[in-house]
């Protein structure tokens, strides 16, 4: 008796089998396939990771701008066979491009491509730039994007490109990178991740360069200006030593910059002026320690000995310099020559207390003089003696003479007459031939007289000028303090008074003056 199995086929009864054979095979095929994609796309991953690295590792080397741009592109090329890429630079001003790195495609295409001003549909790389979007080109040949760039890329056996704009952190389009193959390609996931990576890179080592070349200008327009001023630049930390002079230090004071730094602002100084700079960055450092605002900061006039003997006299402007987290750290400033303005100064000065004809004092000093010496003679109970002169016959050698001669006898005169003097006493030219002599310590009428007369008789002596002699003399009216007066306006109006009386008398002559009778009458002054 036949059973079911019997009559049932051997290979239906083997297909269960078979058929899970069939899954198994199928399954390990699909696993092994997975491993496989797998391990492709960690490999491309691991070549990716160092790739990167690689172009992070020549940032942060500083290398060249081109050293980095050629790493990006052959890096991108080594790691996917078929792909040849470009990197083009936008010059903002021209709108057009300038290579960047391209070692794979032909130099022709390289040249021609330099000369094409961006725009929409300008090829990819000209569009990608103009809208800043990426632009995928499949096929060169086909698409309206390349119709004025066909036979040029035909001759370069270019038929895909797509170009991904390369941006800055602000959005600002840098450039172009681009990816070509020589047949129609489309691009998938990874080579869009790859595209922007590789874009990425480029901005980072373009706007490094953007900042480098920015910063090497600023640096080279400020040290242009710092070499060549007439103005002195220097920086000084807090202790006051020179962290940097420029160079116009050597042309003020005849020291060099290597000579001036590091050395502390007393060295540079004369003792006053060291004095007076220390004490401003001390006021400065403590406003600062203790919150208080600095405001501006008034200019200081300053004195500095010169290598070369004398002194320079300097206007010093300065300002306070922080460091990065906003700690001050010295002081920045801007030294100028003022010699010419200090010497105006001092000549205004000069002039406005001294007799521009003689340089004796004027009236002005002259009165300040005599308040001195009032005072100083009220508490020491000591004498002072005033005396008025006037040249005699002295208009006929104007008249006959012109006013040059005059000139210089009132010179010779002034000479004369401050040779009679001690150092302490003062003679003034209050006007004409109008002199004014102040004894600062007198001790008796005598001695004064004494002064007077040898003044008298050195005035007497003959004044030979241009080959002729002339020949004048002077009357001296003297007043005393406090015999005389107890101020200033009461030794002038009677040495003034005694003055004339000696005219009056013939001229010529020294004369004391004395109080007027009770009657009314003056007494005939000494002579």
């Amino acid at each position: 008796m036949l059973t079911w199995a019997d009559s049932v086929p051997v290979w239906w009864l083997l297909l269960p089998v078979v058929l899970a054979a069939g899954t198994l095979t199928f399954f390990i095929q699909r696993v092994n396939v997975r491993l496989r994609e797998s391990a492709r796309l960690s490999k491309a991953a691991e070549q990716r990771e160092k790739f990167r690295s690689h172009v992070l590792e020549l940032l942060a080397h500083e290398q060249p701008l081109p050293t980095v741009l050629d790493a990006i592109v052959r890096g991108v090329e080594e790691s996917n066979p078929g792909m040849l890429c470009t990197i083009l630079l936008l010059d903002d001003s021209t709108q057009t491009f300038r290579a960047g790195a391209a070692p794979s495609v032909p130099e022709f295409y390289s040249r021609a491509i330099e000369t094409v001003t961006i725009g929409p549909g300008v090829g990819s790389c000209g569009t990608a730039a103009y809208t800043g979007q990426r632009v995928v080109v499949e096929d060169i040949q086909t698409h309206p994007y390349w119709t004025p760039f066909r036979d040029l890329a035909r001759q370069a056996d270019l038929r895909a490109c797509w170009s991904e704009p390369i941006r800055s952190g602000t959005g600002q389009v840098l450039g172009t990178f681009a990816i070509y193959h020589r047949v129609p390609q489309s691009p998938g996931a990874e080579d869009i991740q790859l595209i922007e990576q590789s874009a990425q890179l480029a901005a980072i080592a373009i706007e490094r360069a953007r900042s480098q070349e920015a910063l090497r200008l600023s640096e080279a327009r400020h040290r242009l200006l710092a070499d060549n001023a007439s103005d002195v630049i220097w920086t000084m930390d807090l202790d006051g030593r020179f962290t940097y002079v420029s160079p116009s230090v050597e042309r003020l004071r005849g020291y060099t910059p290597a000579e001036v730094v590091g050395q502390p602002l007393e060295n540079s100084l004369t003792p006053e002026s060291a004095r007076t700079a220390r004490e401003g960055l001390q006021r400065i450092v403590q406003a600062l320690n203790s919150g208080k605002p600095i405001g501006q900061i008034p200019p200081m006039e300053l004195e500095h000995p010169s290598k070369h003997g004398g002194s320079v006299w300097t206007e010093a402007t300065i300002s306070v310099m922080h460091d990065g987290d906003g700690q001050f750290v010295g002081v920045l400033g801007v030294t100028r020559d003022i010699s010419e303005r200090r010497q105006a100064q001092q000549r205004m000065a000069y002039l406005a207390q001294h007799d521009p004809l003689t340089g004796l004092p004027n009236r002005t000093l002259l009165d300040d003089r005599i308040r001195q010496a009032l005072g100083r003679a009220r508490r020491e109970s000591t004498q002072v003696a005033l005396m008025f002169l006037d040249l005699d016959h002295f208009k006929p050698i104007n008249d006959l003479h012109g006013h040059a001669v005059g000139d210089v006898v009132l010179q010779q005169a002034a000479r004369r007459i401050s040779d009679c003097l001690r150092a302490t006493d003062t003679v003034a030219r209050i006007g004409g031939d109008e002199f004014v002599v102040l004894l600062t310590v007198v001790d008796q009428a005598s001695a004064a007289m004494a002064v007077a007369e040898k003044i008298r008789e050195a005035l007497a002596q003959p004044f030979e000028i241009q080959g002729l002699c002339h020949e004048v003399s002077c009357s001296i009216g003297i007043a005393l303090y406090p015999e005389h007066g107890p101020g200033a306006l009461d030794l002038a109006r009677h040495a003034d008074a005694a003055m004339y009386q000696a005219k009056a008398r013939g001229r010529n002559q020294v004369m004391l003056y004395e109080r007027p009778l009770a009657t009314g009458t003056d007494q005939v002054p000494r002579t």
